[in-house]
């Protein structure tokens, strides 16, 4: 794995819908996620099944502001929801 420092933004376009942080592979070893400060309501960060709605939530909540660091994963396969439409994270990553 080639080791370098990368950033990247990913919004939820429709709430309730989880999408992908990156569109293909791609490998690194960590990857620190941000709820944007801009944000209304909670971001929710986990696989495929991830749900931020609080009622059947899955995954790790992320308030406005909040942050998560995952370690050794790919970040096609981690997913972001939002309980607001057009809410979303930042995220660095080294790998």
């Amino acid at each position: 794995m080639a080791f370098g420092i990368g950033t990247g933004r990913k919004v939820v376009a429709a709430a309730g819908t989880a999408v992908t942080l990156e569109s293909s592979s791609h490998a690194v070893d960590s990857v620190l996620i941000t709820a944007e400060t801009n944000n209304t309501g909670t971001m929710a960060v986990g696989g495929a099944a991830v749900v931020a709605t609080v009622a059947t939530r899955q995954g790790t909540p992320l308030n406005a502001g909040d942050s998560i660091t995952l370690r050794l994963v790919d970040l096609y396969e981690v997913y972001i929801d939002a309980t607001v439409t057009g809410d979303g994270v930042t995220f660095t990553y080294i790998g």
